[in-house]
């Protein structure tokens, strides 16, 4: 599921409403016309047809994985666990560390981390945000877009999407790899260049390529800004670290093979650019690039899905709309003492919201626990020193969530076994107002 947030952020930005990063269509980033709370989401995706003409590098089809968790090609002739391919054009194994910034820090305003939602990313965002300056302006800037390592570009896309500020845009992305097991993924590109440039030549719209064009660390491969993002989103990728915080982990991997594979992006990162970019991070907790796996068998805190919806994949095999019957009771992205609610479908359309009064942990509720009501109020963020709210344009120090003063509405939630939960949602009422469950309860999985 391509990242679609840079643009729900930047319409956020400019209406001045508090808006976490994301994509619009998926679950991921944001970007300008796509989804922010309370707004709904960008409806399409991917939507100019293949071109019938490609260069030599071209192809309508995608390229063959090179390894399980690598994206945007075919994984039908892979087999075995997630590891080095004989047949890729990547080197080697094991993780490298970053040396250069994927934004020149000159030109880079703020980090969002992975674990936002926002719109159609209805659980948390499995990758982050590098937003530039002078995004907003008129005219708007770019910034370059540099290799974090040494490495082999194995992949690159070009998606046309609808629904931007100036209609059509172009989504160039790649991928980077340090080695078979350790790779670095840009998307929100607005086009490449230099001797990436000259390896892919001129991609057709809805088209990939497989350049396997080695690259230095720093080296500039590309640009970022308007019509097509704000800035990047990015993910780095481990192949050798797995992430545990996923009671049923295989209807991820099933929908994104890499998901189970992310990692902190500072963790790998040298000084004195690790203390660099952290200066610009919006998070302060740890690990400092975010978490997107909050599950606990048998609490309530993390994400679930509705019975018959399809799982995470959902029935529209990540298409749009594959976000409807999904569910995620977790911490704000960037300050995780708050609890998001995050609803697929709240008066037909996908939403998130703070709990009002912070209470109960989702991480204490049990199917012991017998029903509980989850107040909702708008996300709120400002600067936890100083009361300042956050004007989603610029970097603040010390940033805080909670929710607005009045409810949109309440959450009615009773875990009926370790891994099943009736959920039913009363917009417009108080929890005082609910007097228990109704017609329209719905049961929801792991």
């Amino acid at each position: 599921m391509a990242s679609l947030v840079l643009m729900a952020i930047a319409a956020a930005w400019i209406a001045g409403a508090p808006v976490p990063a994301r994509d619009p269509g998926v679950e991921g980033s944001p970007r300008a016309g796509e989804s922010s709370p309370g707004q709904p989401a960008i409806a399409s995706e991917w939507t100019v047809p293949p071109d019938p003409t490609s260069g030599p590098k071209a192809s309508a089809v995608l390229p063959p994985c090179q390894t399980p968790t690598a994206t945007r090609c075919d994984p039908s002739g892979l087999s075995g666990p997630a590891g080095p391919n004989e047949f890729a054009a990547c080197i080697g194994s094991g993780s490298a560390l970053i040396g250069a910034s994927p934004i020149d820090i000159g030109d880079l305003s703020l980090i969002q981390p992975m674990g936002l939602m926002i719109g159609g990313h209805v659980t948390p965002i499995d990758h982050g945000y590098f937003y530039i300056k002078g995004s907003t302006e008129a005219p708007p800037r770019r910034a370059g877009v540099r290799s974090p390592f040494a490495g082999v570009i194995t992949a690159v896309s070009r998606t046309t999407r609808q629904g931007g500020i100036d209609g059509a845009f172009d989504d160039y992305a790649v991928t980077i790899e340090a080695t078979c097991t350790f790779r670095a993924r840009f998307s929100n590109m607005t086009g490449f260049t230099g001797g990436l440039q000259a390896a892919v030549g001129d991609l057709p719209p809805g088209r990939s390529a497989t350049p396997d064009y080695h690259v230095v660390e720093g080296e500039l491969i590309g640009f970022t800004g308007l019509p097509t993002a704000y800035g990047i989103d990015v993910w780095i990728e481990d192949d050798d670290a797995t992430l545990t915080g996923f009671v049923n982990a295989d209807q991820y991997t099933q929908a994104e093979p890499w998901k189970l594979h992310m990692v902190d992006l500072f963790t790998y990162t040298k000084e004195p650019l690790r203390s660099q970019l952290l200066a610009l991070n919006m998070r302060e907790a740890l690990p400092a690039f975010g978490k997107i796996d909050h599950d606990i068998d048998g609490r309530l805190v993390g994400s679930w899905f509705r019975q018959g919806s399809g799982g995470y994949g959902g029935l529209q095999h990540g298409g749009e709309g594959y976000w409807v019957g999904h569910l995620s009771i977790v911490p704000d992205g960037n300050d995780p003492s708050q609890t998001i609610v995050s609803l697929g479908d709240f008066e037909g359309q996908a939403q998130q919201f703070a709990v009002i009064g912070n209470t109960p942990d989702p991480a204490t509720v049990s199917p012991g626990t017998g029903p509980i009501r989850y107040e909702l109020g708008q996300i709120v963020n400002y600067r936890g020193d100083t009361g300042e709210p956050w004007d989603h344009r610029s970097f603040i120090p010390h940033i805080r969530t909670r929710a607005g003063d009045w409810e949109v509405g309440t959450v009615l939630l009773e875990m009926t076994g370790p891994r099943r939960l009736r959920m039913e949602v009363f917009p417009g009422l108080g929890a005082a107002d609910v007097p228990g469950f109704g017609p329209d309860a719905l049961i929801y999985e792991r």
